[in-house]
């Protein structure tokens, strides 16, 4: 059975969860995975390794793990609804390349400067905020893309 790395497995027990097979299972395939997993193909992946975890109990776990803030949900192409193991601890948010999947993480660090103008300009008290912006990362944008835009963002 596959089982998560240590340092995921230390972020699940940080997050006051405990390792349980399924949550192991799960952990591990996000982990493995090159680009967020839809439902279908994530519940496939967890029945190929141990068919006893059912369907519900999969998304049982994952909305357990992204409450924790290890696992989160973006929107993937035709609207389904993909799953990511986060790399990064604390709040942050995702840049997503419509090309290949990849997913980065954004500090939160790298948009409070846009939230307090938005603050200022529109009188207007940010509680939370959750961004996730698509696009094309550069190495699906070819070396045709400008440096600048190439470049690795803020983190």
């Amino acid at each position: 059975m596959a089982v998560a790395s240590d340092a995921v497995r230390s972020r699940i027990l940080a997050a006051g969860q405990r390792i349980t097979p399924q949550r192991d299972v799960i952990a591990q395939l996000l982990e493995a995975a090159s680009r967020p997993l839809g439902a279908t193909e994530l519940c496939a992946a967890v029945a190929a390794e141990d068919p006893r975890i059912g369907r519900a109990t999969v998304f049982r776990t994952l909305a357990a793990l992204e409450q924790a803030g290890i696992v989160a949900q973006v929107s993937l192409p035709g609207g389904q609804t993909g799953y990511l193991l986060c790399g990064t601890d604390g709040h942050h948010h995702h840049l997503v390349c419509q090309g290949c999947g990849g997913v980065d993480d954004v500090l939160e660090a790298a948009v409070s400067p846009f939230l307090r103008r938005l603050e200022r300009d529109h009188r207007f008290r940010v509680d939370h905020a959750s961004f996730t912006i698509y696009g094309t990362c550069a190495r699906c944008a070819g070396p045709g893309v400008p440096r600048s835009a190439r470049s690795t963002p803020a983190r």
